[in-house]
């Protein structure tokens, strides 16, 4: 009993130098953010402070929206009555409905409903297709219906059956790893067999790509900056610009360049990594790259990139959002000004990357209407710059 009030004046000396330690932090005006991702990061809010402009304008950019939660808003500016119902053979088709202010997938035949999920997750910016999932346990598996934003439709999703409405597509990581920055996932036996099932973590889910994807790790960075305010030089950071040319290609390429088998999860690559030390195969010169995901082997076919040092970003804007056409074609005349050709076309106002980047049809998806069965091509434009003959422009 005499040792109680020692053991009282600890825990009161306790107490005190905690709350010393974090009234310290509020003083040096310290961030304490906790990352999925392990302490090295500070996460995109602790950007905010001192990069609040480039934030403002990369929000709109397609990599921030190529993943979220979905929000009932913008879902209710896709379905209306007069587009909520896809038919599907043998009086089967999915119904669009709201209710208690979230979205559903229903599968009803013969006006009896057999299944209906919440749409959880939005994949895909927008500006071509958006795609859902909804949760179920730990997992993640792919809805029956897509939307095309440039046919204002709703149809199957890509690669789905046409006999009827299919739920069960799951979701894996390796999906994750090009449309989040992270989720944690985690490999378990399933029953007594030796078969492994994959559940990931919905709290540890980081939507879209955020800073530290393409910038590296930044709690030092941040907290050296919250320290030492004055000094104007970015340390302890990537900056883009400041990598060699293949490693910024071998950035980008990190979800634009295919999907070959992975040695170790893409979610550990950091700016500055050899891309062929996480995939096992990778091949740079495939004869026909598929439109969708290959851009950097198409575009290392091109004569543009051959005789250049151009990268991705000589066109794209990282931080803003998608270009108009005229800007694109700006960014052509930068280095063709000297041929008459091109500068004819411009005055013209016709359009160089019709021409020379036209439109493809992706061959690893294909969407379908249900009640005729026929594909609906997926168009996307090839970065393989090039000189193609009329009916290839078609």
């Amino acid at each position: 009993m005499a040792t109680m009030p020692h053991l009282k004046k600890f825990w009161v000396i306790c107490f005190l130098a905690i709350t010393f330690f974090c009234f310290t932090k509020c003083i040096n005006n310290e961030t304490v953010v906790v990352d999925p991702r392990g302490d090295q990061y500070a996460g995109a809010v602790s950007c905010m402070s001192c990069h609040k402009d480039v934030m403002n304008t990369y929000i709109h950019n397609n990599h921030f929206k190529t993943s979220s939660k979905t929000a009932y808003n913008q879902l209710k500016d896709l379905i209306d009555s007069s587009n909520n119902t896809i038919a599907f053979t043998k009086n089967q088709k999915v119904i669009l409905s709201d209710k208690d202010s979230a979205f559903f997938q229903s599968y009803v035949m013969n006006n009896q409903m057999l299944e209906s999920e919440k749409m959880d997750v939005a994949f895909g910016s927008g500006e071509k297709a958006k795609t859902f999932a909804y949760w179920k346990d730990s997992q993640l598996f792919q809805l029956p219906l897509t939307y095309l934003a440039s046919l204002h439709t709703w149809t199957n999703s890509p690669n789905f059956p046409i006999s009827k409405p299919y739920f069960n597509r799951l979701i894996p990581s390796r999906c994750l790893e090009c449309h989040t920055s992270f989720v944690q996932a985690t490999q378990e036996r399933v029953g007594t067999q030796m078969q492994l099932t994959e559940k990931l973590d919905q709290a540890s889910i980081i939507f879209g790509i955020d800073c530290e994807r393409c910038h590296g790790p930044a709690a030092h960075h941040v907290k050296f900056h919250q320290q030492n305010p004055t000094v104007k030089q970015a340390k302890y950071i990537t900056i883009f610009n400041a990598l060699t040319r293949q490693q910024q290609l071998d950035l980008c390429g990190t979800c634009h360049a295919g999907d070959p088998a992975k040695i170790q999860s893409i979610f550990s690559f950091k700016p500055g990594d050899t891309l062929s030390n996480y995939y096992l195969f990778y091949d740079r010169n495939i004869s026909e790259p598929d439109v969708h995901g290959m851009q950097l082997q198409l575009l290392a076919q091109s004569k543009c990139f051959q005789q250049s040092s151009m990268t991705c970003t000589s066109c794209h804007e990282a931080h803003q959002a998608e270009q108009t056409m005229q800007s694109f074609i700006s960014k052509c005349m930068t280095c063709h000004q000297q041929s008459t050709h091109a500068v004819k076309m411009n005055t013209a106002n016709n359009n160089c990357i019709t021409c020379h980047m036209p439109l493809r049809s992706s061959r690893s998806l294909s969407f379908n209407n249900q009640t005729e069965g026929n594909d609906i091509p997926y168009m996307l434009r090839t970065h393989r710059i090039a000189v193609y003959s009329k009916a290839e422009q078609r």
